[in-house]
């Protein structure tokens, strides 16, 4: 599997399943695990794509229980799902360079790049 960081640096694994979902088991109790994953729709990461190419820049948004209105998260949260699923998606697309992410204030910014589809 394959090792990444989220935008505030914990570690996770992933792998990319031949139907176009990515499976990530993140880090628990500061270790890598393969117990327990999440999994992000190729539906899913297909809006999230859209959506940044579409803003430019938006707000990440992660929080699961209230992302700001208009961010990424909000949008999951409309489609009935978690926000949590940004903290992978973002990092796996700024690795294609799809995307960046930077720091404002205590959110974070996506903002399109480009890169491969």
């Amino acid at each position: 599997m394959k090792v990444l960081k989220t935008v505030t640096g914990s570690k996770f694994q992933y792998k990319v399943h031949p139907d176009g979902e990515i499976i990530v088991y993140p880090e628990q109790d500061g270790a890598l695990q393969e117990r327990s994953a999440i999994v992000i729709t190729p539906y899913t990461i297909k809006l999230i794509r859209e959506a940044i190419q579409s803003a430019r820049s938006v707000h990440m948004g992660a929080s699961r229980d209230n992302p700001p209105a208009h961010s990424l998260g909000a949008l999951l949260k409309q489609e009935g799902q978690s926000p949590q699923q940004l903290s992978y998606l973002i990092p796996l697309l700024i690795a294609e360079g799809y995307c960046d992410c930077v720091k404002d204030g205590q959110a974070f910014v996506v903002r399109y790049r480009g890169g491969q589809r």
